[in-house]
């Protein structure tokens, strides 16, 4: 449409009318413009929101590989040391998180020693 204004008024056309039109062309193309910048400037945001997510996810995972590393390398009389404090704080009352909080084991592990000593 463009094309046909500019050649309209290079023909003879009024000009006043080509101006015109081309003043709406552009404020059309301003608008479209605004619009898929709108867009992208979502997506972006959404993209970022995800990658901050992925490396808090990678971040817990490396310290969740630390921790299986250490369990991995402790001694079997230390485990076993272990094992017997959470029996005895859970026979002394102690709920889940309170024994981890105390050994500073995650507390899953806490469930799951007094799930298998049940």
């Amino acid at each position: 449409m463009i094309k046909g204004i500019l050649k309209q008024r290079k023909n003879g056309g009024r000009p006043k009318e080509a101006d015109r039109l081309l003043q709406l062309e552009l404020s059309e193309i301003e608008e479209l413009s605004a619009l898929l910048m709108s867009r992208v400037d979502k997506r972006v945001r959404a993209l970022s929101e995800i990658e901050q997510r992925l490396d808090e996810k990678i971040a817990t995972m490396e310290s969740l590989l630390v921790q299986a590393e250490s369990i991995l390398h402790e001694p079997a009389s230390t485990i076993d040391h272990r094992y017997k404090e959470v029996i005895l704080l859970s026979r002394k009352g102690l709920k889940i998180d309170e024994i981890a909080s105390l050994l500073d084991i995650p507390g899953g592990e806490v469930e799951f020693i007094i799930n298998m000593n049940a």
